[in-house]
């Protein structure tokens, strides 16, 4: 939980009653506002003081009709040409519904970088906790509570090395959206021993008026989008087989016995790409993934670099010590029909080299729990996992977080499983650094959320896209084991690109003005 200072609040930090908190009204005039904030101001003025370092008191206020996509529409289409917006969205399905959460404007920043960066965001957001202070409201035992707390935004790179902007920020402003319920705004604020109470007071009421005023403002037409004949995506399969072919090279003398090879694919584009609305698209059409998109800010005339993809795969959820996993290896196509499709799926649960491929991945996702003293339950049988244009095999895998073993120590044993690097882990490593021709940036890597508790939701970045202005870069792979058909491999992988291609090729309608 985090930290209480204020004086009306229990020793478990929830308000004692609902008298006990100054709400604001974003109906409220100015005068108004500033002074239902004086308190907590003042309160944590008075921390940072006796602390001798600046403060951050984290305010949240619900709003009927905000829509996260929308925001962030408004946001980019405001900027002038030569600034960009370092922005983290990500939106889930949990429960039969869909989480969106938006983050933008970086007032904590960590570069995730370098063989200690694993252990480097752990201390960030042990660091962080004490000087948060979280204000209204308590954290109730539910996993909705995340409305009610201040998220870290989270994208790493495949290896410690790639490049691609893999950072930790805690944002300036955040947007939080359950399904069918109120949007949760959310400023963080600095405060330090000189600021000025006035000026603070005038950002908070300006900050959710600006809100309420983009709540009431007519929601884009999401679905009215302007269809265009697909990019053509041209895989270099000679160079490609050529590595499939070592692979198997190398797991028929032994050094390994999965590896995942992964493809990049380059486009340019005829104009760049409008982001909410591709975002939009893929939240529509793959309504079973994750879809996410890690903007960061860039200098002077250069477009920002934007990740972003529809993921099927959830890397790690931790809420309250219980740990939850994905396992996801196998695939095949959707079929054209119903029996076609369950004739496919019949053939991906018999099929030996599939079930093969997806044991390496539960065995290493085991290893992993097993050397931080974790006692996972495993689903005996794999089951199918079907999403728009492809099905693949899924083992739900759960644990108990031990005392004192935080999410990002978890996520340092876990990263690469054997669905994105292979196995063993080290060998598999080894091989890509020496026979992929590309950086992977963070295609494969964590990226997700996490709050000041360990806390958290991570996902795959698979089925994504590097983009910058009008150039593409397309991520796909496919796992290679000892009976692995290359062309097959290689048919795959192209099956596996066409989740964003038809996506880029959508232009959103001319009103939007974006």
């Amino acid at each position: 939980m985090t930290s209480s200072l204020f004086p009306w609040k229990g020793a478990s930090g929830c308000p004692e009653g609902p008298r006990d908190w100054p709400p604001i009204h974003t109906s409220a005039g100015p005068g108004e506002v500033e002074h239902a904030w004086d308190p907590l101001l003042a309160a944590c003025q008075e921390m940072a003081r006796a602390r001798g370092i600046p403060q951050i008191l984290s305010l949240w206020q619900p709003i009927s009709g905000l829509d996260p996509l929308a925001v962030l529409a408004r946001q980019l289409g405001s900027l002038p040409p030569s600034h960009s917006l370092g922005y983290c969205y990500l939106s889930h399905p949990t429960q039969g519904e869909r989480v969106r959460v938006l983050g933008w404007g970086s007032l904590r920043q960590l570069d995730l970088s370098g063989k200690g960066r694993f252990e480097a965001a752990r201390a960030f957001v042990q660091g962080l906790q004490p000087h948060v202070h979280s204000a209204p409201g308590c954290t109730p035992e539910s996993p909705r509570s995340q409305q009610e707390r201040p998220l870290c935004f989270c994208r790493f790179g495949f290896a410690p090395n790639s490049g691609g902007g893999a950072a930790l920020v805690l944002p300036r402003w955040q947007l939080l959206q359950v399904q069918g319920e109120l949007t949760v705004a959310r400023l963080n604020l600095e405060i330090g021993p000189e600021s000025d109470p006035a000026a603070l007071a005038g950002q908070i009421a300006a900050f959710f008026a600006r809100m309420q005023r983009l709540a009431e403002a007519p929601l884009p037409a999401w679905n009215a989008w302007k269809p265009q004949p697909p990019p053509q995506v041209a895989v270099a399969e000679e160079a490609l087989l050529a590595r499939i072919e070592k692979a198997l090279q190398a797991i028929q003398v032994g050094s390994l016995e999965k590896a995942v090879l992964a493809e990049a694919v380059d486009l340019v584009l005829p104009s760049p790409p409008a982001i909410p609305s591709l975002l939009a698209y893929l939240e529509a059409h793959h309504p079973d993934c994750s879809v996410f998109a890690f903007a960061s800010e860039s200098e002077g005339n250069f477009p920002p670099q934007v990740f972003l993809g529809a993921s099927p795969e959830r890397l790690l959820s931790v809420w309250q010590g219980r740990v939850q996993i994905d396992a996801l290896a196998g695939s095949v196509a959707r079929g054209a029909n119903g029996h076609q499709d369950r004739m496919l799926a019949k053939q991906l649960l018999r099929s030996a080299k599939d079930q093969r491929e997806h044991q390496w991945v539960v065995r290493s996702i085991q290893e992993a729990l097993g050397r931080l003293g974790m006692k996972p339950r495993i689903s005996p049988q794999p089951r199918l996992r079907r999403l728009a244009n492809i099905q693949h095999l899924q083992t739900v895998i759960e644990a108990e977080l031990p005392a004192g073993v935080h999410l990002f120590d978890l996520l340092a044993q876990l990263h690469p499983t054997a669905a994105v690097g292979g196995y063993p882990q080290q060998a598999a490593l080894q091989w890509l650094e020496q026979w992929e021709p590309f950086d992977r940036s963070s295609y494969a890597a964590p990226l997700g959320w996490v709050d000041l508790q360990g806390n958290g939701e991570l996902v795959v970045g698979i089925r994504s896209a590097l983009i910058e202005g009008k150039r593409v870069r397309l991520y796909a792979g496919a796992g290679i084991v000892a009976d692995s058909k290359p062309e097959q491999e290689v048919a795959e992988i192209r099956l596996k690109l066409q989740a964003l291609v038809q996506a880029l090729a959508l232009q959103p309608p001319d009103s939007l003005g974006w």
